[in-house]
């Protein structure tokens, strides 16, 4: 019991490879995309239309144009703040802005351009319409204020799935190393060996549940940008499992420099008693102390951005053990009289047991209540120590507007 466990676990997402050239086998897990139409004022549709699609947070553009019916379509783009840019010869430049492409979304941002010159320019800021009009999926989205600024006990990111309806922790079987040591969640009542867990698109899913250390944690809160929980309806391309699907997307970093630097604690004189610490014993030593630091920002600017995060957990935790074990004058062979309430009867000790049962280390002597039938309550506590770090690091290339990929 007082084994010390000792764990490192790390996200290089290393050797992963995504290029976004076309649609790939996660491409929803891990990107978004942005359709819409182009219009005149008089409500007919421009063929043609040049429309830029601008991310303000890394300076990453993709470049499209309306078709004969005035649709666009930019898929497989990176998460972020969009600005949507539409030109044509005779017409007035219209400046969408305020776009936020979370991950899997399917955003519609529709334009309409007024006649006048080119050099004209039209800005509106607006959000795209939240209500998911491109496909029938029943998903929630856990974005990265509430990742950050929810209170968390043990920042593990798996309890936030918890925010979206159907979801349910079934927290009636125990978790072990044969089967992974993840959270068993239960999603619109499908079972919990049934969900898929992604992270930028590669199977994180452990025997039973989604990925997590000795401690039952996911740890990495600072490393994950966003997560949705798709719940029922998702197309095919996620394939493999039969349940719900949490796909979470790491950080990158951005035109700006950005960090953070934490620690949170938990003591045990911050805590209230246990109910089985009774008495003078106390309440058992409790320390968990959660730290590290994370930054990110570009190492050339609109073209290679990193992202680094460091997290380590170290806990020491004992908790209370409650046994019954012989009293004194059980280990001398007497027993409560039936036949004389409150009188003692003498049985034999068999000599093959007597060096046993006298052996305080195998059977100590009762700490705590008596029951009055030759046994008592012995209370002891066992310490827990954990060890545990987590690191991840993720490097962002541009190499043009239609070829970018991340390491």
């Amino acid at each position: 019991m007082n084994g010390r466990v000792r764990e490192i676990s790390v996200w290089m997402v290393g050797a992963l490879l995504v290029l976004s050239l076309a649609s790939t086998a996660f491409s929803q897990a891990v990107t978004g995309s942005i359709s819409g139409t182009v219009k005149d004022s008089t409500g007919a549709v421009l063929p043609g239309a040049q429309v830029v699609l601008l991310n303000q947070d890394t300076g990453f553009t993709r470049t499209v144009q309306s078709d004969a019916a005035g649709r666009y379509l930019a898929t497989s783009l990176p998460l972020g703040d969009y600005q949507v840019t539409a030109t044509l010869q005779g017409f007035q430049t219209q400046v969408r802005s305020g776009i936020v492409l979370t991950v899997g979304r399917e955003a519609v941002v529709d334009l309409e351009l007024s006649v006048g010159a080119v050099t004209q320019t039209v800005e509106v800021f607006g959000e795209a319409a939240a209500i998911e009009t491109t496909n029938a999926t029943i998903s929630g989205l856990v974005d990265q204020e509430q990742i950050r600024d929810l209170p968390l006990n043990g920042r593990s990111l798996t309890d936030l799935t918890l925010l979206n309806p159907g979801v349910f922790y079934n927290r009636t079987t125990g978790n072990s190393p044969s089967d992974g040591m993840g959270p068993r969640l239960s999603i619109n009542g499908g079972r919990q060996e049934s969900n898929l867990y992604l992270i930028d698109g590669i199977n994180a899913t452990d025997r039973t549940g989604g990925a997590a250390t000795s401690s039952g944690a996911t740890l990495g809160v600072e490393a994950v940008r966003e997560f949705r929980v798709l719940t029922h309806n998702f197309s095919v391309e996620y394939g493999r499992n039969s349940g719900g699907v949490v796909s979470l997307v790491t950080r990158s970093g951005t035109n700006q420099f950005h960090g953070s630097l934490y620690e949170f604690v938990r003591n045990n004189i911050f805590d209230a008693r246990d109910f089985y610490n009774r008495g003078g014993q106390g309440k058992p030593p409790f320390r968990r102390n959660q730290f590290g630091a994370a930054a990110g920002g570009p190492v050339v600017r609109d073209r290679i951005h990193f992202f680094a995060n460091y997290e380590g957990l170290r806990q020491r935790l004992a908790q209370s053990y409650v046994t019954s074990v012989p009293d004194a004058n059980a280990r001398r062979g007497l027993l409560p009289d039936p036949a004389r309430p409150g009188q003692l009867r003498q049985v034999n000790v068999s000599p093959l047991i007597a060096p046993y049962l006298n052996d305080l280390t195998l059977w100590p002597l009762p700490n705590d209540r008596l029951f009055g039938d030759g046994t008592g309550q012995y209370i002891v506590d066992q310490s827990l120590p954990l060890t545990e770090n987590f690191g991840m690091g993720r490097m962002d290339f541009r190499l043009g507007d239609n070829d970018n990929f991340y390491l």
